[in-house]
């Protein structure tokens, strides 16, 4: 395999210029209050509880099935 020469291609300085005038600067977003904060997480631990209790009943109903003992805490 043989090294190639790298091409540069650089843009003209009114390209640049133009490109930086058409910019928008990102407006800030605003900060979630305490209340959506509480809701996303209130959401987030119920999703959580309900995941893990689909899970130790699929694990319970897989555990007797094949009449493995279930483990005890």
């Amino acid at each position: 395999m043989q090294n190639r020469p790298i091409r540069l291609i650089r843009k003209s300085e009114t390209q640049i210029n133009t490109r930086k005038s058409n910019e928008v600067t990102p407006s800030s977003r605003p900060e979630p209050s305490e209340r959506e904060i509480k809701t996303v997480v209130s959401r987030w631990v119920r999703d959580r509880r309900q995941r893990s209790e689909e899970f130790r009943q699929t694990f319970a109903a897989l555990f007797k099935t094949s009449r493995i003992p279930l483990p005890t805490r």
